[in-house]
């Protein structure tokens, strides 16, 4: 009786598995949406040829909800013979089959390679005809056809197109007014989109290409594909996962805010273009076109010129960038979030000349995987950004919007991901502004201590001068100082009178910098006049009674020509009014020139 029970239980679980995979099978996909796109491209010819052959292709956009793989596609124009398919030497029609990528996924000899997918797919239909199916206006059938034998399928209609696919129209001139240029500029000094459908930067700058022509219109599509080559799609169509492209007339940025375009031109027009470079580009060997369609149904593509300038990117903008080891300050940890995790952060001090907004921050090792940015969402650790008084500069989530107007400090905070202290890799700093132009330096390693010029480090570059001559003058008697650094020289003093050197410029002619007294023995203090470096802080006065010429925020900048005369004060830590014979000092100059000379008792 038992047995009999384990075998009526036995039976019931495998007719139930076998419902249940037959229920499945029959659910491995939908087709969630079917349209016509429109004649923008030329990817193949008639019957089963599968090379351009110069007259524009049929583009349709399926899209498939579910789970499973695909096996194939069939297209039939209702109510004609005409289908297509991906199955070569069957006398039907060939077709292209791409993804949202613009990946091909049918094969050199037309059929389909087994696509798996899960939640929702995106295929682009490609399919010629000689004017039988599209002379008028009919239904179109597709049929996406699944692993397990299921299919499912869909209508739409086109409007008649009986001059677009004829060889009489191929022979018509394009309309007086409407001439047409493409040229693919290579990759830019931009960075306005990534590899999505998104109008954002990634921290990678863009491919340019421009486009001319001479008409009276509105723009309502551009789209740029492959022809030969890796395969390529971007375009300004939103929803259909193809990559963006960013669209601009005169410096200003045509693209709303889902990525689409629609703007009037009125006669002789030129557009830039800038895509993110799939890798086709930069490697050179394929060829691409550009289609411009309008809202009065006329529709411009022209074959893409290459005009590519190969130069080096000069370092614009950023005046230094200088990585210090970590002494103070915590901002940052293992992740995109703004918060510490009780270790001190490496700093990178920045200075930089810019014009307009300032919206990413990056810092980029040559390993080609370490990398810090101010993208929030991106997975990438977060780069903490403070003024020279300390100051937060990023929003909650991470991301920063700061306006900057000539000369400015930054200070960038970073989380150790095993390569800083390594210290086999090379870093640069990248600064993204909004209308997508990025300043780029190479970041200098120089050690907590010996910072005196943020671009040079003196034990290694300063050279001794005799017109530098520095005198101990003993404490006081002025008082502006107390130990530590200062965001503000505006802060109350200590106690205790400042140290005093008088500082002689024999004959020396040119801008100083920046100053700097360092201990020999790199132990026994260190101070400067860069703010937010956590180093001491130096007064620059024209007097020994007073005239301070040193700016609020501790920085002291000075054009010199012939003998001066300055005096500087600094808060004494034990060390300096012992033994100042100990000590050098470090005058570093616009021009580059780091000079130094040990300090007279």
């Amino acid at each position: 009786m038992k047995s009999m029970k384990r075998a009526v239980l036995l039976l019931f679980l495998i007719t139930s598995s076998v419902l249940f995979v037959n229920s499945a099978f029959a659910a491995m996909g939908e087709i969630q949406s079917f349209t016509f796109k429109g004649t923008e491209t030329d990817l193949l010819g008639m019957k089963e040829t599968l090379k351009p052959d110069g007259k524009p292709d049929a583009h349709f956009v399926v899209s498939v909800k579910g789970a499973g793989a695909i096996t194939g596609v069939e297209l039939k124009a209702l109510g004609t013979d005409r289908t297509w398919d991906t199955i070569p030497g069957n006398q039907k029609w060939g077709m292209i089959v791409q993804d949202g990528k613009g990946e091909d996924v049918t094969t050199a000899s037309g059929s389909f390679s087994t696509k798996p997918f899960l939640a929702l797919i995106t295929l682009h239909l490609y399919v010629a005809d000689d004017g039988t199916a599209f002379s008028k206006t009919r239904e179109y059938e597709v049929a996406v056809s699944f692993i397990d034998g299921s299919t499912a399928k869909a209508k739409t209609t086109v409007p008649g197109m009986p001059d677009i696919f004829t060889a009489e129209a191929e022979k018509v001139e394009p309309p007086v007014g409407e001439e047409f240029s493409a040229v693919l500029l290579g990759i830019g000094d931009k960075d306005i989109v990534g590899k999505s459908e998104k109008i954002q930067s990634d921290g990678v700058r863009d491919a340019h290409f421009q486009i001319r022509f001479n008409a009276i219109s509105v723009v309502e599509e551009i789209s740029i594909r492959n022809v030969d080559g890796t395969s390529s799609a971007w375009d300004t169509a939103p929803g259909n996962g193809t990559w963006a492209i960013a669209v601009y007339t005169d410096g200003k940025l045509r693209n709303r805010e889902d990525g689409s375009v629609k703007f009037a031109v009125e006669g002789d027009t030129t557009l830039d273009l800038w895509v993110a470079d799939n890798g086709s580009i930069a490697a050179g060997s394929t060829r691409y076109e550009v289609i411009v369609k309008f809202n009065d149904g006329k529709v411009l593509r022209k074959a893409v010129e290459r005009k590519e300038v190969t130069k080096a990117i000069p370092d614009k903008g950023i005046l230094s960038a200088a990585l210090i080891e970590p002494a103070k300050g915590d901002l940052t940890s293992r992740s995109e979030a703004l918060k510490g995790d009780g270790k001190p952060d490496w700093k990178i001090a920045l200075e930089l000349v810019a014009e307009g907004r300032i919206i990413n921050f990056i810092v980029r090792g040559d390993d080609g995987a370490s990398e810090w940015d101010t993208i929030p969402g991106n997975g990438k650790w977060l780069v903490a950004v403070t003024d020279s008084s300390g100051n937060v500069l990023n929003e909650s989530n991470g991301s920063v919007s700061l306006s900057v107007s000539g000369k400015k400090d930054f200070n960038l905070w970073l989380t150790d991901n095993g390569t800083i202290t390594e210290g086999d890799v090379k870093y640069k700093v990248l600064v993204v502004m909004s209308d997508g132009s990025i300043l780029e330096k190479e970041v200098l390693r120089i050690i907590e201590g010996e910072q005196t010029s943020k671009t040079t480090a003196p034990s290694a570059t300063a050279q001794v001068s005799d017109k530098i001559r520095a005198t101990y003058l003993g404490k006081g008697p002025m008082n502006y100082l107390k130990k530590g650094e200062v965001s503000s020289l505006l802060a109350t003093p200590d106690t205790n009178p400042d140290v005093h050197v008088l500082l002689k410029l024999i004959n020396t002619k040119g801008t100083i910098e920046s100053i700097a007294i360092k201990a020999k023995d790199g132990k026994s203090g260190t101070w400067d006049t860069i703010p937010g470096n956590g180093i001491w802080n130096i007064v620059v006065t024209r007097a020994a009674s007073g005239g301070i010429l040193s700016n609020t925020d501790g920085s002291f900048n000075m054009e010199v020509e012939g003998g001066t005369e300055l005096h500087l004060w600094l808060a004494d830590n034990g060390n300096l009014s012992v033994a100042p014979e100990k000590f050098e000092i470090f005058i570093a100059f616009e021009d580059g020139r780091l000079l130094k000379n040990t300090i007279k008792k």
